[in-house]
């Protein structure tokens, strides 16, 4: 079996196994061994995780039969990630069929033994896609008297544009939200705990209001309020971040949807492939790196660096995509504000940061704060 495609093949396919045996993951690892396996021992591989080409649930080596039995007809709901990209993107990559009949529970096995309850975000998605069977953590394993087994209908690699199904199911959620009235809107990281971003973002924000955009700090709003803004924007701008996943999931043929990016590899390309399948199109895209500022001994930019725009091609990049009116407008940082951005980074840091000039905008090959 090769990885899920969005088109054709077991991604779109739906199996039932009498008599399954689900195993959680036996281990803390990236690629875990867990998964369904059928009463005669065999590798059920319609249960199974992939991220690109990579399969990341690896399958129970010389499974034994488990002594615990959970009656009933269930669902594979799959591996349940905790981190907020990976929930959304891999987790829920079989919600699709969550509307399948007479179903008493959906199982999820999760990625590590911390993982003890769902949060709460993660329980308000389940309520927006109008599921009523209620979700189950398997923790030892068990044998279901049935399993209705989805394929995986969205996730990262190839598979990231969705299937059609995926898609219909994201659109009939979009149709239940509340409809605002029309808004452009930047999201704005500048409010998240965590590392990674951009400099001088507090400076983007104030351009971006100048140019009557609103400001929106996803991780301070609940689950509904963000798809809200997502679905009466007309225009959905920022930094590349799984952010745009839960745009993407909103996202129709009107919106203008485009990311800044905030590093110099291929992190967005799984985010831009699952919004071009919704809308029909390509997101825009503006590259105006000037540098990456990353932790010292990372051999390129990642999740956790910071990337250096150059605020003149930024301008330049939105105005001639029609999101701005007037470049000469654009007010860039000054060095009080760059300052201010580089000490706030580097507090997030344990060891020094080193700066990294990259693209048409090198400056410097090398330096530090």
């Amino acid at each position: 079996m090769s990885e899920p495609l969005p088109d054709t093949g077991w991604s779109r396919e739906i199996v039932t196994i009498r008599n399954a045996w689900v195993f959680p993951p036996d281990q803390a690892v990236g690629r875990p061994c867990c998964g369904v396996v059928t009463a005669e021992g065999e590798d059920v591989l319609h249960a199974s995780t992939w991220r690109g080409g990579i399969r990341m649930t690896r399958a129970v080596e010389k499974p034994a039969r488990p002594a615990a039995i959970l009656p009933g007809r269930h669902l594979w709901g799959g591996l349940y990630y905790g981190h907020f990209g990976h929930f959304m993107t891999e987790t829920m990559s079989r919600c699709w069929a969550y509307d399948q009949p007479d179903i008493d529970s959906i199982l999820f096995v999760p990625k590590h033994d911390k993982l003890l309850a769902f949060q709460s975000y993660q329980t308000q998605f389940w309520g927006l896609l109008g599921v009523t069977a209620p979700e189950r953590l398997i923790r030892e394993p068990v044998v279901v008297e049935e399993l209705v087994v989805p394929g995986q209908g969205f996730g990262l690699g190839r598979i990231a544009k969705g299937t059609p199904e995926f898609r219909d199911t994201m659109k009939t959620m979009a149709q239940a939200l509340p409809q605002d009235p029309p808004r452009k809107v930047y999201i704005s990281r500048t409010k998240f705990n965590g590392r990674g971003g951009v400099l001088c973002e507090r400076t983007i924000e104030r351009n971006m209001i100048e140019n009557g955009y609103t400001i929106m700090h996803p991780e301070k709003m609940e689950l509904r309020d963000q798809l809200r803004f997502y679905k009466s924007a007309t225009h959905i701008v920022g930094v590349d971040s799984s952010a745009f996943h839960i745009a993407g999931m909103v996202a129709d043929p009107s919106k203008t949807i485009v990311f800044i990016l905030r590093r110099d590899n291929k992190a967005h390309e799984s985010i831009a492939a699952q919004i071009s399948g919704m809308i029909g199109r390509d997101p825009v895209i503006i590259d105006a790196l000037a540098a990456n500022w990353v932790e010292n001994g990372a051999a390129s930019s990642n999740h956790l660096s910071w990337g250096e725009l150059d605020h003149a091609a930024l301008a330049m990049g939105l105005h001639q995509h029609g999101l701005i009116d007037d470049p000469a407008r654009w007010q860039g940082p000054t060095e009080q504000d760059m300052a201010e951005s580089l000490s706030g980074i580097t507090a997030k840091h344990q060891g020094d940061l080193v700066r990294i000039g990259v693209g048409p905008h090198h400056m410097n090959p090398k330096d530090r704060p």
